[in-house]
């Protein structure tokens, strides 16, 4: 398997971890925010929607007008971006349009990735904007950032539902 294989690979694992979370949390308890994390799933969606774009596409390969035209990434940027206050957003977020912002996303980030070479991997990222990449110097570095930060949020996600609707076994079987 090459590097471009693996990345698509762990890419689509990340976002299979996480759908198979946020499915399993009923949309009418999306806003709900446990005191001691601050953060709903609400918000987690809308910030995986705009990290998934800054990380996997728009540093590597520019500005997506598909994505533009489809998705107001400024205005969610402002409600779900690193500096955002969950709480002040309850009642303000449609959770239907969220996963499905963010199910366009996904897809539109593994085509992105798969489209790459190695070459590519190698090569610097992107700055179509003035914010540099707060870890990535090339492109192989961004994907991979990507992952990591989804799978970041996976875990806080994870930890969300277990305090507001209780543990999710992945899967795993039971001990005795």
């Amino acid at each position: 398997m090459n590097s471009i294989a693996i990345l698509v690979k762990q890419t689509q694992d990340a976002h299979s971890w996480t759908n198979k979370l946020i499915d399993s949390i009923p949309m009418k308890n999306w806003e709900d925010t446990p005191e001691n994390l601050a953060s709903n799933i609400n918000w987690q969606v809308g910030h995986l929607v705009i990290s998934e774009y800054y990380h996997a596409i728009l540093v590597v390969s520019g500005f997506d007008e598909e994505i533009t035209k489809k998705i107001d990434l400024k205005a969610l940027n402002q409600r779900y971006g690193y500096e955002s206050v969950p709480s002040e957003l309850i009642g303000l977020n449609n959770s239907k349009s969220l996963k499905e912002h963010l199910i366009f996303m996904q897809n539109k980030v593994i085509q992105n990735v798969s489209a790459l070479t190695l070459k590519d991997l190698e090569s610097e990222v992107e700055q179509p904007i003035k914010q540099k990449h707060p870890v990535a110097k090339t492109k192989l570095e961004a994907v991979s950032w990507n992952i990591k930060h989804t799978m970041w949020h996976c875990g806080q996600i994870a930890s969300i539902k277990r305090l507001i609707h209780g543990g999710f076994d992945f899967g795993l079987p039971k001990r005795r």
